[in-house]
């Protein structure tokens, strides 16, 4: 026992080591940047649905960071990641009865593309993964010795797992399966006295979401009877407002698409080998420990078929629990490869002393092989999730807030949720000083609030979305002016220097962006000097070269794809680590461009482009169509209606003037 969580912890902590080389320093774009904005935050929501995770990360961060809750809140995943990795590994080491099982699956799961991008940012998966690998273990506590304090023991930690994702509940069949088989006697399962203490675990649980109750139950405008309030609660704990249109809401007719997905994510994550190793494990779990072969199966089942069905721009967050599977597996694969080895090895009596001393340096092989494939996912996956100086959240708002601070300006935005939530966070505790509002919580009282804040000596700015909505519902009555210009397509394109390298991709752009076909084709025109290749409509599109000249390379594909190329002399690879369209958005960018092992451009959907100077610097990335392109903004300055209202003074003091002006 003591050497498998010693081996346990060395894997574990090779993984947090990798974890806090390439954290996210900061504020992230989407629900991040909501967990980030609202962990310290006094107020309870019932939208706030993870009691679970918000009562272990207020702590944490309180200790460790209270000024800077992001970077705190990515680290708390950080480690959560680590033990979930620090589990797997002590799990399959204890049923395989193998060190490199242990070792194998750790290292596989640590080094996947997805968990280790959820490793890094302040997410509730990496928790969610640890409290799997925590039941997992209690039900390995329980296998060995099946007494009621250890299943109680497993209850407990099920039933407080349900406060930090409801997907818990997944697992119920796989879990209820595997008791039942290891049982001695599995109808006294059901006896009133466990059933009972069974319910009372259900209700402790339950409990952990009383502040988002008391947070309806309180609200100034909570509905009147009780009933209500606990409809209202349920309403807003589960989403149900958008979730119940997406759990099975995937057309018969896409199926056939979403199980392709399925099947890229799962390579992604473990390559073709990886696969094989789980299948292998399967199967000798099958003969070895039947019930973790059936919770195993089950368990990737029940989760892998939601992830499939449900039909969320994220879908590939829910394939994570089959990942853990997939992983664990793997390693039980490893150890029935090197137990079958050891077999083979013995060799008959009757094969010379040679023959049977290579035979016996075949476990020895299988586990060498098995430590370099996992060590090798790590190192290819290590510079395309690297993010340890991605700052592109808080440079979208330090942009739309230039210049801006409570004593000048009052900011109106009408922004993109995930963007959202980074001003929120920016508002906060980065940006004190800046005072915003949304535009429709104000447009009703438009004409109010800009004379509130022009009596204040206050500018009233806007982002190009609300400055459209108030010039809809007001007309030329204020008269709303340019305040910062973006460059148009052609003209980003243009200020790349002639003759410097350059890599652009093209994605299939969000629903609520526009990528005007036209300007897109003036500026590859521009930038290429007019050889622009025969270009194919695709989900996805890759140009590179130099700037004046046709591009050295081109491909464009419907399905992801990875490609290595060179441009005067330096190695490039793009890797499209999405699958469009399902995937509306990804937290660590839709493709990543890599030149050798230094990670260059986040690719988003829409255009990104990045080049690289005399200096052999790589440029600012230049994003268009998604939520990290530049807006225009507008404002409603003081200055501007102060003449206006001289001018209708004028206007009306004119008249009488010229009339006493007349008289006699």
């Amino acid at each position: 026992m003591a050497e498998r969580i010693a081996i346990a912890s060395v894997v574990a902590t090779v993984a947090f080591w990798a974890y806090t080389q390439t954290l996210l320093p900061g504020v992230d774009l989407g629900d991040t940047g909501g967990f980030q904005a609202a962990v310290l935050w006094p107020e309870v929501s019932a939208r706030q649905a993870y009691p679970l995770y918000y009562t272990l990360a207020r702590p944490f961060v309180l200790s460790t960071s209270p000024d800077n809750p992001a970077r705190a809140l990515n680290l708390f995943s950080a480690i959560w990641a680590a033990v979930a990795v620090g589990l797997i590994s002590f799990l399959a080491m204890s049923i395989s009865n193998s060190r490199s099982a242990g070792v194998a699956a750790g290292v596989l799961l640590a080094f996947s593309y997805t968990f280790w991008s959820q490793a890094l940012i302040a997410e509730v998966y990496s928790l969610h993964l640890a409290l799997i690998g925590t039941c997992l273990v209690a039900l390995y506590a329980y296998a060995k010795r099946p007494d009621t304090p250890r299943l109680l023991l497993f209850l407990a930690v099920y039933a407080a797992s349900f406060g930090n994702h409801l997907g818990m509940i997944l697992l119920l069949v796989p879990f209820a399966l595997f008791l039942i088989q290891v049982h001695p006697a599995p109808a006294n399962l059901f006896r009133p006295r466990l059933v009972f203490a069974t319910a009372a675990i259900v209700f402790a649980g339950a409990l952990e979401y009383a502040p988002n109750l008391m947070a309806v139950w309180g609200s100034f405008n909570a509905p009147d009877t009780w009933t209500s309030r606990l409809g209202a609660f349920w309403f807003d704990v589960t989403k149900q407002d958008w979730r119940e249109t997406m759990v099975l809401g995937v057309a018969p007719e896409r199926a056939g698409d979403r199980l392709a997905m399925w099947s890229f994510d799962a390579r992604q994550q473990f390559g073709i080998v990886g696969l094989i190793l789980a299948v292998v494990g399967v199967a000798g779990l099958w003969r070895t420990s039947r019930p973790w072969a059936v919770l195993a199966l089950t368990a990737y089942g029940t989760t892998t078929a939601f992830a499939l069905t449900y039909n969320v721009g994220d879908s590939h967050v829910f394939f994570l629990p089959g990942h853990y599977m997939a992983a664990f597996c793997a390693g039980a694969g490893v150890a029935f490869l090197v137990q079958t080895s050891g077999r083979l090895g013995s060799g008959r009596p009757e094969h010379s002393a040679t023959r049977r001393g290579l035979r016996s340096l075949l476990p020895g092989v299988v586990v060498v092989a098995a430590l370099a494939y996992t060590g090798w996912r790590g190192w290819s996956t290590w510079p395309a999730v690297d993010r340890h100086d991605d700052r592109r959240g808080e440079e979208l708002i330090a942009r739309l807030a230039l210049g801006l601070d409570d004593s000048n300006a009052l900011l109106v935005s009408d922004v993109n949720w995930q963007v959202e939530n980074v001003l929120l966070y920016m508002g906060r505790y980065l940006r004190r000083d800046l005072t915003w509002v949304r535009v429709g919580d104000v447009l009703s009282h438009w004409p109010f609030l800009v004379q509130d804040n022009h009596r204040l000596g206050r500018d009233v700015v806007l982002n190009g979305a609300a400055a459209a909505d108030v010039m809809t519902a007001y007309g030329p009555e204020f008269p709303v002016i340019q305040d910062a210009a973006v460059p148009t397509l052609p003209e980003a394109f243009a200020a790349v220097p002639r003759g410097m390298p350059y890599v652009l991709c093209v994605l299939t752009p969000p629903r609520e962006s526009q990528l005007d076909p036209e300007a897109l084709s003036e500026a590859l025109s521009g930038l290429m000097n007019g050889s622009v290749p025969p270009r194919v409509p695709s989900a996805y599109e890759l140009f590179a070269g130099v700037s004046g000249e046709a591009p050295q390379t081109y491909r464009a594909s419907n399905r992801p794809f990875t490609e290595r190329f060179r441009v005067i002399d330096e190695m490039f690879t793009v890797r499209m680590d999405s699958w469009l369209p399902f995937d509306t958005f990804r937290r660590a960018g839709f493709g990543h461009v890599l030149r050798g092992r230094q990670h260059v451009l986040t690719i988003e959907r829409g255009v990104s482009l990045i080049w690289f100077g005399r200096d052999a610097e790589p440029s600012r990335p230049y994003y268009a169509a998604n939520v990290f392109a530049a807006e225009p903004r507008y404002r409603v300055p003081v200055a501007t209606l102060q003449l206006a209202q001289r001018a209708e003074e004028r206007a009306r003091v004119a008249p009488a003037t010229m009339a006493r002006w007349r008289e006699p």
